[in-house]
């Protein structure tokens, strides 16, 4: 199936940008991501560098030089998704999933579960969180960077900073969401095509307690799928003490390692190769805490769901097996971690199970799965 992608920049002017050094409103940027018209033909293939246009050398240069993969290779990563093809002409309207990407990640970053959304029949809009993302490529050439994280502040600084861009991330979701009325009218492409009352979100990473804190504010999602989202920025004990729990229902995927050893384990194997003395010390205390926030976090999160949830992880994957990382670094088969091609087999099939049962009124078919036993690769926790 041939996939179309357009690209809209959209001005909130009830915000300002905190982060730009010009009096200006806060702009989003987005792709939205739709069936195509069976009868329009490509006249060549798409390839991912498109989705850097009109500055895909700037992506072929980042990569080769940050992570030593060939040029070549680069420049032929195959997609589906096709620069403003034309929409599929059937009279029918699709329901919406919303796509937070993680931090520092391009909003189009995980295309392995963007184009086989749009294969199930749901248009996905991909947000591109300005001055989040390492580099945000708009329409006419300008290239936006991402903010200093890193400043020689201390570990409580940083949190703060954390938590300061996912409610910033929070508020460009509930702006889309705004906007879809107008899209759904008006726009070129999108006119008629969307489900107003059957939207979702997807979030990874930083996206994940973003599209979480969206959803508690903004019953117009109706459904929220977590991939290895990040629970330590979450502050639910005020809602739970005050019995305020959220009803919506909630898919928390995480990655395989996420018990306190494993994952310690793990990150100091990582870290020891890279840093040592007391730099290594001062990284291994502050992902200490980390680490115990989010074990924390998350035992809050499941209390405060009080609709239909599922706390699952995938066996053997990490924080980036979400995304299509390994695809660009052309590691897709790593030692000691789940082949990439079945770790996404098994993401998509589980979040569309999950979307098509509590979005879409496709009764069981989340759970039919879940405890059909197909997928040995998935646990509870």
């Amino acid at each position: 199936m041939i996939i179309g992608r357009t690209v809209k920049v959209l001005e909130d002017t009830n915000r300002k940008e905190i982060y730009s050094k010009k009096e200006e409103n806060r702009r989003v940027i987005i792709s939205i991501f739709y069936p195509v018209d069976g009868a329009w033909k490509p006249e060549h293939q798409a390839y991912y560098k498109d989705l850097y246009r009109p500055c895909e050398e700037e992506f072929i240069n980042r990569y080769k030089d940050d992570i030593k993969v060939s040029e070549d290779y680069l420049n032929n990563i195959k997609i589906n998704a096709y620069n403003d093809a034309p929409i599929a002409k059937e009279d029918k309207e699709y329901p919406l999933i919303i796509f937070s990407p993680g931090l520092g990640m391009g909003r189009d970053s995980s295309m392995f579960n963007v184009e086989r959304l749009v294969e199930e029949g749901y248009i996905v809009i991909t947000i591109g969180h300005t001055y989040d993302t390492v580099f945000t490529v708009f329409p006419n050439g300008k290239i936006i960077t991402q903010v200093t994280l890193e400043d020689g502040s201390t570990f409580e600084k940083m949190f703060e900073k954390m938590i300061e861009l996912k409610d910033m991330r929070k508020n460009d979701i509930t702006f889309v969401i705004d906007e879809l009325k107008e899209l759904n009218k008006n726009d070129s492409i999108l006119k008629c095509k969307i489900s107003l009352n059957k939207i979702g979100t997807i979030g990874h990473s930083l996206g994940g307690a973003s599209v979480l804190d969206a959803g508690r504010e903004d019953t117009r999602i109706k459904a929220v799928a977590m991939l290895d989202g990040a629970p330590q920025y979450l502050d639910l004990k005020e809602d739970i003490q005050s019995k305020k729990f959220l009803s919506t229902p909630v898919l928390n995927l995480r990655m395989g390692s996420i018990d306190y050893k494993s994952a310690m384990s793990e990150y100091i194997n990582n870290m020891k190769e890279k840093l040592e003395g007391d730099e290594f010390k001062e990284r291994v205390v502050q992902y200490d805490e980390i680490l115990n926030r989010k074990i924390e976090r998350q035992k809050e999160l499941y209390e405060y769901l009080s609709g239909d949830k599922s706390f699952i992880k995938l066996k053997d994957s990490e924080h980036m097996t979400f995304t299509d990382w390994y695809i660009i670094n052309n590691e897709l088969e790593e030692e000691g971690i789940i082949l990439v091609r079945r770790a996404h087999e098994i993401i998509n099939d589980v979040v569309i199970a999950f979307l098509n049962q509590h979005l879409c009124g496709k009764d069981g078919e989340y759970d039919r799965l879940i405890h059909s036993g197909k997928y040995k690769e998935l646990c509870e926790i």
